[in-house]
């Protein structure tokens, strides 16, 4: 990609998906030469950590009717995936907008976007990609300085606007793991390595902390090199993701007039659906896919005191339901379950210690326990970490700019702890002073706590559009410029 330089320039910390359907949008609608940077230490844009697994078990969660790029063209991906599918080496389907692609996939469709749009950009807007992690941030006299280090030597770039894109972070155990575990493959920190994982292909047991869609990545992947041992999968509820069905949505209930407003309202509303659903002897999820278009509107509603108790009673119950498993994954993971070779475990890992013969010994507090000796101890012969990510950037470990920014204030937590606080409707960041800022924008993960489910397709898209004319107007220091911008997205 292009290093040319221009007299506008936008910096992009993180090349994963938000960061680069920013991008793309932007490359769209800039009519005058601009310099977009993407700050990403992986050499293929588009990828982050959910599109860089190579395994083509690792599937996308929902059909490729509900992946396409594009807005007005909701068959685009899946006439992207026919054409690509042979020459790939994977074809598996016989209806294209129902198909479940692996992930890597998509990831090539969201580079080829990328492409195009760098093909079609106006003269002078260009993209670099600078293969380094952004190490701090600078505000200065109006404009922003971004730091690199790629231990090989430390770049400044200056930018006149950043948008921080900095994607999903990998949670962590709350236990210590010994350096020899993790470098000899008994304890994977990454649930997606494909190398630790083919070592692990002859193990009698296997221990999996967490029950998200995480865990049910790490099972499909074993299965398909081969796997027969048990599994052990231990989670602070117990919950594991059910199959997603492909159903309509059930008819409107949640309207924007008289919707409930509280947690307990909703979660009624809601309930008193399934059983209607139920009665007359349809799909439950149909309910579901009714309630999924109005997550935003009711969060954005909802009070400080009603999200932190969703947050404690209900989130962990709709990651579960919204976050289905796809049927070739679930298949798997039934069959699994069905031929007696995983158990599920209630409870909070607190300890983990090496055993005799090479085994790993994990002690669980189980759920609902009072005295602080677990009442469990686990033997197997690996643990996979399957807690999924981190949300809180004060627990984030080796990312020193989330911490620089929090020093510096130019970022807070947002209200609920989850990721920073941010306007909805610019989505610039607010600072410590509680002031948005008109020099740092975010998207993507970081606005968690802000609208919660900030990381859906339809959500990062919606953010690109907010996004396009707030960044085109750098450089430009006329109001008038910025508002033919946001009337053009």
């Amino acid at each position: 990609m292009s290093n040319h330089t221009t007299q506008r320039s936008v910096a992009i910390v993180g090349g994963g998906m938000a960061g680069t359907l920013a991008a793309i949008r932007l490359l769209r609608q800039a009519q005058t030469p601009l310099l977009i940077r993407i700050f990403d230490p992986n050499p293929e844009l588009g990828r982050g950590l959910a599109y860089s697994t190579t395994d083509f078990s690792h599937r996308l969660n929902g059909p490729a009717k509900a992946f396409s790029l594009r807005p007005d063209d909701a068959a685009h991906f899946a006439n992207w995936l026919q054409l690509r599918a042979d020459r790939s080496g994977w074809n598996e389907f016989d209806d294209k907008l129902l198909a479940f692609a692996p992930r890597w996939m998509f990831g090539d469709y969201l580079r080829d976007e990328l492409r195009l749009a760098l093909q079609d950009a106006a003269p002078g807007v260009e993209v670099e990609h600078i293969l380094a992690k952004v190490s701090d941030v600078t505000e200065d006299h109006g404009r922003v300085r971004v730091t690199v280090d790629n231990g090989h030597a430390v770049r400044e770039f200056s930018a006149d606007h950043l948008l921080l894109a900095p994607g999903v972070f990998k949670s962590r155990p709350g236990f210590a793991v010994t350096q020899a575990l993790e470098d000899d493959g008994r304890y994977l920190a990454d649930p997606w390595n494909p190398d630790a994982l083919d070592k692990l292909k002859s193990a009698a047991d296997v221990l999996l902390i967490g029950s998200s869609l995480t865990m049910i990545d790490a099972v499909v992947a074993l299965e398909a090199r081969g796997y027969r041992g048990k599994y052990h999968v231990v989670s602070r509820r117990g919950l594991v993701p059910v199959a997603r069905h492909e159903v309509a949505a059930w008819p409107e209930f949640l309207t924007d007039t008289g919707a409930p407003t509280t947690a307990r309202a909703i979660l009624r509303a809601v309930r008193e659906q399934i059983a209607k659903a139920r009665d007359s002897g349809e799909d439950w999820q149909r309910v579901v896919m009714a309630v999924r278009p109005h997550l935003t509107r009711l969060w954005k509603a909802a009070a400080l005191t009603e999200r932190q108790r969703f947050m404690r009673h209900v989130r962990a119950y709709w990651d579960m339901f919204l976050h289905r498993v796809p049927p070739p994954s679930a298949a798997v993971f039934e069959a699994v379950r069905a031929a007696g070779r995983l158990q599920v475990h209630t409870g909070t890992p607190v300890e983990l210690h090496e055993e005799s013969a090479g085994k790993v010994a994990v002690a669980v507090r189980l759920r609902g326990q009072q005295q602080v000796q677990p009442a469990l101890t686990l033997v197997a012969d690996a643990v996979i970490n399957c807690t999924g990510f981190e949300y809180v950037w004060k627990r984030v470990s080796g990312e020193p700019l989330l911490g620089r920014l929090l020093e510096k204030g130019y970022v807070r937590p947002s209200a609920l702890k989850l990721g920073i606080d941010a306007d909805p409707q610019t989505l610039a960041v607010i600072g410590a002073d509680g002031q948005p800022s008109t020099l740092i924008s975010t998207s993507g993960l970081p606005l968690r706590g802000v609208l919660f489910e900030s990381g859906t397709i339809a959500e990062l898209l919606r953010q690109a559009v907010l996004l396009a004319p707030r960044l085109d107007a750098v450089g430009n220091h006329s109001n008038q410029h910025y508002a033919a911008a946001l009337n053009a997205a």
